[in-house]
């Protein structure tokens, strides 16, 4: 005998809850990183040529993604920064000049940081999102100025931490680690497993690339290889800054989503807001967990209306997005729009002596 709970309206890490007749709903998960172990962003900072000289060929040629902050004033050959768009890249702000005298915040600081973006947006005929300091301090005023145009900001020189998918980020201070001739490729190839060990966000920060000045803090071309190589190796994400920053932070925001009880029909709704400006077309990976505990006892989780072998009791869900019922792959994950700003799933438990169709579907792992 199947038993149908209702809808339930999700936007959050939802935890069990108790509907009519005291049964809990699984719980709901984001998915870390897009599915993939842990994650990595590629940035680069001062429009500086090697980048589209030794970075972007080697990029291109392995299929990868990465973040270039361009200093509006010294941005040279601006045809090819542009072509870098179509093929993914991300171009964000690096203010106008770079060059903060005294490593302190100059009386123009608008100007650098919200003119930058002006700059660059009409330049290249795209909305910017991504903001990376100069090497000065980061105070709040800071943070602040940059918060007023950008959704997300790199650190400098700072924190160098790793962001695991527990934490809560501060959005304008990504940590960061600098890549230069002075780091061993050995040191490198640590953080990579560093990273993927503890299932984490890397941001790197690359100055220069091999024939730039040694201002620069050039990177050779075989390290470069060599970093591409060891992500390439392992089960990480490799996006640009935005493109990761945006699934983490939809990520959080769906956490904590608000949510309404409706004690009348045993129906619970759970929504979340889309900040202003944020990028159109996320799509984030949920799951439920496998086991639930019911009346004392666990059972099994199946994604969709198809069971499959039932051992003892076991359950399913259905989830929907608007009038669209989605349906989970293989190993149990939806894809959700975070655009949609609501998730609507039923839940149906199933009696061991029902009868059971052929799914092919196996419980959620």
């Amino acid at each position: 005998m199947r038993q149908n709970l209702g809808f339930l309206v999700l936007a959050a890490l939802a935890l069990p809850v108790f509907l009519g007749a005291q049964e809990p709903f699984p719980r709901l998960q984001v998915v870390p990183w897009n599915g993939h172990k842990a994650a990595a962003s590629l940035t680069f900072d001062g429009s500086d040529t090697s980048q589209l000289d030794v970075a972007i060929p080697e990029l291109t040629q392995r299929h990868l993604h990465a973040t270039f902050f361009l200093t509006a004033n010294r941005t040279t050959r601006k045809d090819e920064w542009r072509g870098i768009l179509p093929a993914g890249n991300e171009i964000g702000n690096h203010s106008l000049d770079d060059f903060w005298a005294g490593n302190s915040i100059p009386p123009n600081a608008e100007s650098e940081v919200v003119g930058a973006k002006n700059v660059l947006q009409k330049e290249f005929g795209i909305n910017l999102y991504s903001f990376a300091y100069p090497s000065i301090p980061i105070t709040p005023d800071l943070e602040a100025l940059v918060a007023k145009g950008h959704l997300f900001a790199r650190g400098g020189d700072g924190k160098t931490d790793i962001l695991t998918p527990s934490r809560e980020p501060d959005w304008m201070d990504i940590p960061s680690r600098g890549t230069g001739p002075k780091v061993s490729t050995r040191t490198y190839g640590k953080w990579v497993e560093e990273c993927f060990r503890k299932g984490g966000w890397l941001v790197w920060r690359i100055g220069g690339l091999e024939g730039a000045p040694p201002d620069r803090q050039p990177l050779s071309k075989r390290a470069f290889n060599q970093i591409l190589s060891a992500l390439q190796s392992k089960d990480i994400w490799v996006g640009t800054f935005l493109e990761i920053g945006s699934y983490f932070r939809a990520q959080k925001i769906f956490e904590k989503a608000a949510t309404a009880v409706d004690g009348k029909d045993g129906r619970e709704k759970w929504t979340w807001q889309v900040p202003p400006d944020f990028p159109k077309g996320v799509t984030l990976k949920i799951r439920f967990d496998k086991k639930m505990k019911v009346s004392g006892s666990w059972l099994t989780v199946y994604p969709d209306d198809c069971p499959g072998e039932v051992d003892g009791r076991s359950a399913y869900t259905r989830v929907r997005q608007g009038k669209n019922l989605l349906r989970a792959g293989a190993d149990g994950v939806y894809s959700i729009h975070f655009d949609a700003q609501e998730l609507e799933t039923d839940l149906t438990f199933i009696d061991a002596d029902e009868s059971q169709p052929e799914s092919g579907k196996t419980p959620i792992q």
